[in-house]
């Protein structure tokens, strides 16, 4: 066992600590400069994150005092101004470190036409975020069908748009197919107009029937004034009468006034106030011999 004694252990840290220190003198001219430029861009970085946290806060408090600009807008927007200050602090740690950014810009061009060719539906789906933030279509909340799906706008992306269907069922659509379909927006509008319709027989009175739909817009107080409620004579079928009501209600009383002015008429036509025609069809059966017989009407 080889035990060193106290003064030999010092002597050899001594010895180790002057080697240090002859490699650090020997070094330090081109260690310092290393050191600072580390230093500078950690600095670079730093300050890059305060000013996108900076610029986040300021658009976020100046987007709430701007009217007519939606929710829509600000984390898209957010999302780009961080990308373009990281990005411009990037291009500042390259040049700092020697390297030539203008060669590296062309570079990234002409890579990103390259890159663009492959990933053109991701790039289709950015530029369409792009245009739904700009041209608002629909915000945040807002109840929209586009093509077949229809659903609660819950989030709008750079890339995809997620929604909830009205039976519940999470829906992330990609940004693109906004642009491919119509888009129909339900909460767009203050005012919508409730439609319940009715066949009448040619055989009752059409006076009564529209009395009694007459009434059932006095008795919805939902329905506004302007403009006023319409009983028409929609169209003439061949075997009846098409009977229509129009109201105009406030958007968010929609649903509530349709359920109910349908379940009126249905009362309605319990009470025998309005008499649907029966449907009748005749069926002609040919015999063997050619002759046909009549079949009970169904």
């Amino acid at each position: 066992m080889d035990v060193r004694s106290p003064a030999c252990y010092l002597k050899g840290v001594k010895n180790d600590g002057g080697a240090m220190f002859s490699f650090l003198n020997q070094h330090l001219a081109f260690l310092l400069p290393i050191l600072y430029k580390v230093l500078l861009a950690g600095g670079i970085l730093f300050a890059s994150s305060v000013v996108s946290r900076f610029v986040a806060v300021s658009l976020d408090k100046g987007v709430h005092k701007i009217k007519n600009v939606d929710d829509t807008f600000l984390p898209v927007a957010t999302l780009i101004i961080q990308y373009g200050v990281y990005g411009i602090g990037g291009l500042f740690i390259l040049n700092l470190f020697g390297i030539n950014t203008a060669s590296i810009v062309t570079l990234i061009g002409v890579g990103g036409l390259s890159i663009g060719f492959a990933l053109k539906d991701a790039i289709s789906n950015m530029a369409s975020g792009l245009m739904l933030l700009f041209l608002r279509p629909f915000k945040n909340g807002d109840a929209v069908e586009i093509g077949s799906t229809a659903g609660t706008i819950r989030e709008i992306g750079l890339f995809t748009t997620r929604l909830q269907t009205f039976a519940g069922v999470y829906v992330c659509m990609p940004n693109n197919l906004f642009w491919t379909a119509p888009i129909v927006n339900y909460s767009r509008n203050k005012k919508r107009r409730v439609e319940a319709g009715v066949d009448l027989s040619y055989f009752d009175s059409l006076q009564g029937a529209v009395d009694a739909l007459r009434q059932i817009a006095r008795d919805e107080k939902r329905f506004l004034d302007d403009p006023a409620p319409q009983i028409l004579v929609k169209q003439l079928n061949f075997d009846s009468t098409r009977l229509e009501l129009r109201g105009w209600v406030k958007n968010g009383e929609f649903w509530d006034v349709q359920w109910s002015v349908n379940e009126k008429i249905r009362r309605l036509v319990e009470r025998g106030e309005i008499k649907p025609p029966l449907v009748r069809r005749e069926i002609l059966v040919k015999n063997g011999d050619g002759r046909n017989e009549n079949m009970p009407d169904v």
